[in-house]
């Protein structure tokens, strides 16, 4: 994940217990991501953080591949 993406502060609501959770940045929701879906039983720790891992490689290629810019858009 780009160092700057990690630091974007958001939140998220939630219709269905009408509570909202503010993050830091996406590093922090990811991290409590992995610990709620190892908690609740749904997968083992070593299964997030590797899909974790590959979703960070698949962002960094599509953003060096796909996101550039194009020649004589500037």
């Amino acid at each position: 994940m780009a160092a700057g993406a990690a630091r974007v502060p958001f939140s998220g609501y939630s219709a269905d217990s009408g509570t909202t959770r503010y993050f830091r940045g996406f590093s922090q929701a990811l991290a409590e991501v992995v610990e709620a879906r190892v908690w609740g039983g749904i997968h083992t720790r070593t299964a997030d953080e590797r899909g974790a891992k590959i979703g960070a490689q698949v962002t960094a290629y599509m953003v060096a591949h796909y996101f550039t810019p194009r020649p004589g858009s500037r």
